[in-house]
């Protein structure tokens, strides 16, 4: 059982990887008075692939600071979906409370440890048993005020036989330039469900994120993943870990991040094959420019027969004071297993920029052109308005916003 006083403990216990910070250093608990969704609420929305103008007509759940600022469901889905604040998910089922806190440990770190303890909001989504959620449900997490923490805790429960993308946005106000996300999100991914999450930042470059999340997916489940980060921040460490316990359960991680200034991210993934036959795919694709510094690390554990899994890390130089590291790691209990890694890290090659050049471009469109394939987006198989919303998205970061 969940002790406060365990938890407490926690909070002065540094994560494992990523730049320690020090929590009092930022404000906590008083906000300023947010007054509506105007232009540039809006555009911060659409650089996260979330279209609040549309927000009367779409599934749509946004959070400002420690409050929940609008909630619908898009009329044609009230019948398969659920969409309240964790709060409310609380008090309405109690069958809620034993799903919180399993798939990430609030003692991991101080960053989880000070999100059990003062986690104001977050959402709940849950997807009714055999029904198919064809219009992406979006949700963003916006931060107002300068130089807060800003902890949330959401849940997911996909039921069986069920489908849907979740496209979850988190940025800042073009004001702040300062503060702390800490975001803890617990996926439940039921027999035979398919669940696509894709989530897109934008921050700023003295702004702080730490980000946890758990994934359970059952028999002949699907979960997705899809992440994507553009431009500048200050520190980033996250690690999602997904846990494949049913048999033919497959799981997709997919990560493009393109960081500049003097940024620094540790990002990961990590998938257990506990089930019979079941499937994982982690592609982690980085670019730095400036003086920015990104760690990647992948581990797939394979701990059942007949499983597969496949790592995949590329790294993107763009300067000589970038830094990118990548950390594959692969480990097998059976001896049916099959468990591969790919890994490469380099500048943009010669012979492609100059293959292009003599077809009339100038070098920088060269190397726009070659980021931009490298970044591509494509495989992440998103609908088309978010697709065509992060691709925007790119071109915006690549110009520098």
């Amino acid at each position: 059982m969940l002790r406060d006083e365990d938890v407490r403990k926690a909070l002065e216990k540094p994560a494992k990887y990523g730049a320690d910070l020090d929590l009092s250093s930022y404000g906590f608990g008083e906000a300023e008075e947010f007054a509506e969704i105007d232009r540039d609420v809006s555009r911060r929305g659409i650089e996260v692939g979330v279209d609040l103008d549309k927000r009367r007509y779409l599934s749509t759940f946004l959070y400002v600071d420690y409050s929940t600022v609008y909630k619908s469901v898009q009329r044609q889905f009230k019948d398969d979906l659920e969409l309240m604040t964790i709060e409310e998910a609380l008090k309405r089922y109690d069958w809620v409370h034993g799903l919180l806190w399993k798939l990430r440990d609030p003692c991991e770190d101080k960053y989880t440890a000070f999100t059990a303890l003062n986690a104001r909001g977050g959402y709940f989504m849950r997807i009714l048993e055999g029904r198919k959620i064809l219009i992406p449900i979006q949700a963003c997490f916006l931060l107002f005020t300068q130089g807060i923490i800003q902890p949330v805790h959401n849940l997911i429960v996909a039921e069986p036989r069920s489908e849907a993308h979740i496209l979850t946005g988190c940025t800042i106000h073009p004001r702040v330039t300062r503060g702390l996300h800490l975001g803890v999100t617990e996926i439940y991914v039921r027999k035979g469900a398919k669940l696509t999450y894709t989530m897109v930042h934008r921050w700023g470059p003295e702004f702080d994120v730490r980000s946890r999340t758990g994934i359970l997916v059952e028999d002949g489940g699907v979960f997705v993943s899809n992440y994507v980060m553009l431009g500048e921040l200050r520190t980033f460490q996250s690690q999602p870990s997904a846990r494949l316990v049913g048999s033919s359960s497959r799981t997709s991680m997919n990560n493009v991040v393109y960081l500049r200034g003097r940024s620094e991210m540790d990002l990961g993934g990590e998938v257990l094959l506990e089930g019979a036959g079941s499937r994982a795919e982690i592609i982690l694709n980085s670019v730095a420019a400036d003086n920015a510094k990104i760690t990647t690390r992948g581990r797939i554990l394979g701990l059942a027969d007949n499983v597969k899994g496949h790592l995949s890390c590329r790294g993107l130089m763009l300067s000589d004071g970038a830094e990118i590291s990548t950390i594959p790691i692969l480990e097998s209990r059976k001896m049916n297993s099959e468990l591969s890694h790919e890994a490469a890290i380099g500048k943009i090659a010669e012979d492609q920029l100059n293959y292009l050049i003599a077809r009339g471009l100038s070098r920088d469109e060269a190397e726009s052109l070659i980021v931009r394939g490298f970044l591509d987006v494509g495989r992440m198989g998103l609908p088309r308005p978010i697709e065509e919303g992060v691709r925007r998205t790119i071109e915006l970061a690549l110009k520098g916003f």
